[in-house]
């Protein structure tokens, strides 16, 4: 899932229910980045050995409802703690079917400097991630995260003849217009 994926004037359809049976269409768009630590309250205090977190909101990574926007997540750490990601919060994801609170990133699997795409994820308004970080250095140290991406400006389509068009290529005939399935956080259940 690479960000290049999306391009200004495709479509697309975000699978959540306030987003049932609508259509979006992609305009500008532009990279962003954020660092935890670096606003006016800090998303992680120091960790000793052993200690954890628990799950600290990143709301700092919502998308605007107005203009209404989508964003594309890489993220990546740089310490040897573990981290564990809800997307939206309250939802594990990375791990497997049967257990998904098993799933983590470190600096290994996905380090700040070559964020590893396979951990990205999308978001869109009212969504953002929570990350629980434990400690398993043997040395204290604040947690920190960095995000990288891309924000997309989305307005959705309300002319019936592109509706339908949509529509059809769900349906698989024609005429149809191909779009593209977005799943905010990850893989659905």
């Amino acid at each position: 899932m690479e960000e290049e994926e999306l391009r200004e004037g495709w479509f697309i359809k975000i699978l959540l229910p306030d987003y049932k049976d609508k259509f979006y269409q992609i305009g500008a768009k532009e990279p962003f980045n954020y660092e935890t630590g670096r606003g006016d309250t800090p998303e992680f205090s120091s960790l000793s050995p052993g200690d954890e977190s628990g799950y600290k909101n990143i709301d700092i990574l919502e998308p605007d409802d107005r203009p209404k926007r989508l964003f594309y997540v890489k993220w990546g750490v740089k310490d040897g703690c573990e981290y564990h990601l809800k997307v939206p919060t309250g939802v594990d994801r990375l791990g497997t079917d049967q257990d998904k609170d098993v799933g983590i990133i470190n600096n290994e699997k996905s380090p700040y400097y070559d964020m590893n795409p396979h951990y990205a994820f999308w978001l869109v308004s009212d969504n953002y991630p929570a990350i629980n970080v434990k400690n398993v250095t043997s040395a204290t140290l604040t947690p920190k995260v960095w995000f990288e991406g891309m924000k997309y400006d989305i307005t959705e389509v309300t002319d019936s003849d592109t509706i339908e068009k949509l529509k059809n290529y769900e349906r698989g005939v024609s005429p149809s217009i191909p779009f593209k399935k977005i799943t905010i956080g990850g893989v659905v259940g």
